[in-house]
């Protein structure tokens, strides 16, 4: 009788594996797939679709350069003039500036002159003027693209030379002179 009822329980756990499996079977093949489609986004949210009027793509970090009339990004191409003709030298022009300015203010005396330039920071210069009688010291600045002679000579500048240059810059001229309150004022 064990036999026997050792042989219904084998048989009831293959009946058993059968009706899973093959349940299994037709709720899988019964079961319609629900694809849920997204939304299409629309033609201005997509990435990249952000040309502005040259088609320059912002995101991506395209900006027109009118110079070289195409877009790029400033940080693998600047968007500077490509020159090949020689660059102006600046000291150069500054010297022949000065010593011009000079004669205009000094008379023709002042063409005797040597001119030197010890420094030019940005749209402001200093330099020399030596002569046989002696020389000076002088100080410049480039408004709208042309040098212009701001004070030139021995003694102290005066505050209201440099009311007319306020930026420029204390590192050349690091004080004046006021004559109403006759003290020097720490620029």
């Amino acid at each position: 009788m064990k036999k026997g009822i050792s042989i219904i329980y084998i048989l009831v756990i293959i009946l058993a594996v059968f009706l899973v499996a093959g349940g299994s079977y037709y709720a899988g093949t019964q079961r319609k797939s629900k694809i849920i489609p997204l939304p299409t986004p629309e033609p201005e949210d997509l990435v990249g679709n952000d040309r502005d009027e040259h088609g320059c793509i912002g995101s991506a970090g395209y900006s027109w350069c009118e110079i070289k009339q195409k877009c790029l990004r400033t940080w693998e191409e600047p968007c500077t003039e490509v020159t090949t003709a020689p660059t102006v030298d600046e000291t150069a022009t500054l010297k022949t500036f000065i010593k011009n300015a000079l004669i205009a203010k000094h008379g023709s005396t002042a063409n005797e002159l040597t001119i030197s330039v010890s420094k030019i920071e940005g749209g402001f210069a200093s330099g020399g003027a030596s002569g046989e009688g002696g020389g000076g010291m002088w100080f410049a600045a480039k408004v709208d693209g042309s040098w212009q002679l701001v004070w030139d000579g021995n003694g102290v500048i005066l505050c209201k030379d440099l009311v007319a240059y306020p930026n420029f810059p204390a590192s050349m001229i690091p004080e004046c002179y006021n004559e109403q309150t006759n003290k020097s004022v720490k620029r």
